[in-house]
């Protein structure tokens, strides 16, 4: 299960890198993406086509489905899992590189 995971991801990030998404980086099983506000609808959906495809690639014919979690500027991706381990790597920083949550 979790090679095939993988294996989708990897997949996934490919085919959305060759179709002009900015991937910033996996999350787990999800993928932060970064594109202007004029593109954001579309770059959606290309990824979540990109990662339809993957899975069907690795899983034989089955597709399995993605949901869909946006932020702007000026609000930040945050996992609550990752506060406390962002909370100790902001306060090792010099305090003019401190990011306010």
């Amino acid at each position: 299960m979790q090679a095939n995971g993988a294996e989708m991801m990897r997949l996934a990030a490919c085919l959305a890198t060759e179709r002009g998404i900015e991937v910033c980086a996996p999350i787990h099983d999800a993928f932060l993406i970064c594109a202007p506000l004029d593109r954001l609808d579309d770059d959606i959906a290309k990824m979540r086509a990109a990662m339809a495809e993957a899975s069907r690639i690795v899983l034989g014919g089955f597709e399995l489905g993605t949901d869909v979690s946006v932020t702007k500027w000026p609000d930040r991706y945050m996992d609550p899992r990752g506060v406390v381990m962002w909370d100790r790597v902001a306060n090792l920083l010099p305090q003019g590189w401190r990011a306010t949550a």
